[in-house]
């Protein structure tokens, strides 16, 4: 091990995707935006591909393309409108089309070419999406072109945390779509969060991202347990032994309390292992938590390991659980130190970790 290994479970995986669609009970679409967040994209739409999932989000042309490489005859929907440049790569690939905005709607009659489409409402998030009010005459423009309507979508602002002012949303989106033909066409309103409420049977695909990968976010109890799939794993490399009033790291930012041993691990923040993860931040080395000291840097954290027996290469849990599997650092803990938020940690996991399959 150089500097650290990200291994991912399959089987977990696996497993997430069976959960999510026998809750769901609708086709799933599995999000992989951001290296399927941070987990690699090819590992990630291969294995989906096993668990018979057809449908992929992307949030770039790029991502789309990579995502045909490993998976030709997959559906691929592209999140938002693309620069016009983009129009003949999306073309060449297959990719699917998000609009909203009439003068991209525009664009794409007067190539002439015949372009999947979903068509998607703002039902609250005020990010992108046509308003209610325009939703019809949209509608009635792009099934009188050349345009191919696929799909009617939405996004939902709070569903990690409000279920009823979720339902409010779904409740915006049946009535803007209640005086049109849905007859094969794909209604999509899903997200991670929502798929764990059994609120809707009516609509009939899920845009699921960050559970898949084992990541728990809803703003209802339930019992169906998701397995993370991503652990970190690396090494300790340097041990130092320290006097009481001394301090490590960049800005001297924490003085001992004690003569002290610490130990260095080689990952930082050049590594996705975010900055403010120090003074709160834990790591298990030996089956036993180990506080962080002093700012975590580019390259390698610091962290006390007085009470304990360590020799340089032991195994240091960054995230995932301890040997014995009595400890665990999960992302919700990484976020919390940090301020942040789950989907922050995964996706700022960096190439420079080498990613690892394990069952």
């Amino acid at each position: 091990m150089d500097r650290g290994y990200i291994y991912l479970n399959k089987k977990s995986y696996l497993h997430n995707i069976e959960v999510l669609k026998n809750l769901s009970k609708k086709e799933l679409c599995l999000v992989v935006k951001a290296n399927a967040y941070g987990h690699g994209l090819e590992w990630a739409v291969q294995n989906a591909k096993e668990s018979g999932v057809k449908w992929f989000a992307v949030a770039s042309v790029d991502e789309g393309i990579q995502v045909k490489k490993v998976y030709g005859e997959s559906s691929v929907l592209l999140l938002a409108e693309p620069s016009k440049t983009q129009l003949e790569n999306i073309k060449g690939n297959d990719i699917d089309l998000t609009v909203y905005n009439e003068s991209f709607i525009d664009t794409l009659i007067e190539t002439g070419d015949e372009y999947s489409v979903h068509l998607k409402i703002d039902t609250g998030m005020h990010r992108l999406g046509c308003p209610p009010g325009k939703f019809y005459d949209l509608y009635k423009k792009i099934i009188d072109s050349n345009l191919n309507l696929i799909g009617i979508c939405t996004h939902f602002p709070l569903a990690d945390t409000d279920e009823a002012k979720t339902k409010k949303s779904i409740e915006l989106f049946e009535k803007t779509i209640s005086d049109i033909d849905l007859s094969n066409m794909l209604l999509h309103v899903d997200n991670s969060a929502s798929s764990l409420y059994k609120l809707d049977n009516s609509f009939n695909m899920a845009r699921v991202g960050i559970a898949a990968y084992g990541v728990q976010i809803t703003a209802v109890e339930n019992e169906n347990k998701l397995i993370p799939t991503m652990e970190i794993k690396t090494r300790v490399s340097n041990l130092q032994v320290r006097k009481k009033g001394e301090a490590v790291s960049y800005g001297k930012a924490q003085r001992l309390s004690r003569d002290s041993i610490i130990a260095t691990a080689p990952i930082g923040y050049g590594d996705g292992y975010p900055w403010n993860s120090f003074p709160d931040g834990k790591v298990i080395v030996n089956n036993q938590f180990c506080n962080l000291i002093g700012r975590v840097t580019m390259d390698q954290i610091l962290f006390d390991v007085t009470d304990i027996n360590v020799q340089i290469d032991d195994e240091v849990t960054v995230l995932g659980n301890s040997m014995d599997g009595k400890l665990n650092i999960s992302v919700s803990d990484i976020a919390q130190w940090n301020k942040t938020i789950e989907w922050e940690i995964l996706t700022n996991m960096s190439k420079r970790l080498e990613r690892v399959e394990i069952e």
